[in-house]
């Protein structure tokens, strides 16, 4: 063996000093290289872990915000809903009551018309019967000359009136 290790030059002083050295030189990259690259890594890799923690957390907060952003309009179209509906009922009732008060003023001014209606036929009647005596009297006092007793013949014609306008009344009522 030892004639293989001469004829491959092999130096056993060369070869321990070697192994020294490289045990010296993985102390130092180790110590240097190895263990702030190793460090750094695992840091990245809690940075990485960190901002897919961080984007889940986001996601949970948005679907939070988006589900009491949802209840929240459903709360406020609820409210404007019954806003509505009493808007509606308040208008409904607004317009009975106008509609009431409408009626009631035009029965109100039916009835004055009715009785001024009823007023000016009164008065109508009064002033035709008034004229129709006026008439009969004076015919009267031409046909009979001045021998005719102008009071006399007045309360004769306006009785004959009267009576004739109560049975004109009575058929026209019944």
């Amino acid at each position: 063996m030892a004639g293989i290790l001469n004829s491959l030059g092999f130096n056993f002083l060369v070869f321990v000093g070697q192994i020294v050295l490289f045990v010296a030189l993985l102390v130092v990259m180790n110590a240097i290289y190895w263990k702030p690259m190793l460090a750094h890594l695992a840091g990245r890799d809690q940075q990485i872990v960190d901002a897919y923690q961080a984007v889940e957390d986001i996601r949970h907060e948005m679907e939070r915000l988006r589900s009491d952003y949802l209840a929240r309009i459903t709360e406020v179209e609820a409210e404007a809903r019954g806003h509505i509906q009493e808007a509606i009922k308040e208008a409904q009732a607004e317009r009975e009551r106008l509609l009431a008060d409408a009626r009631a003023q035009a029965d109100a001014t039916l009835k004055q018309g009715i009785a001024r209606m009823e007023q000016e036929k009164m008065d109508t009647l009064a002033s035709l019967t008034a004229g129709m005596i006026s008439l009969a009297v004076s015919a009267s006092q031409r046909a009979l000359g001045a021998s005719a007793n102008r009071s006399a013949v007045q309360k004769t014609v306006e009785t004959s009136v009267a009576e004739s306008s109560a049975l004109i009344l009575n058929a026209a009522r019944n």
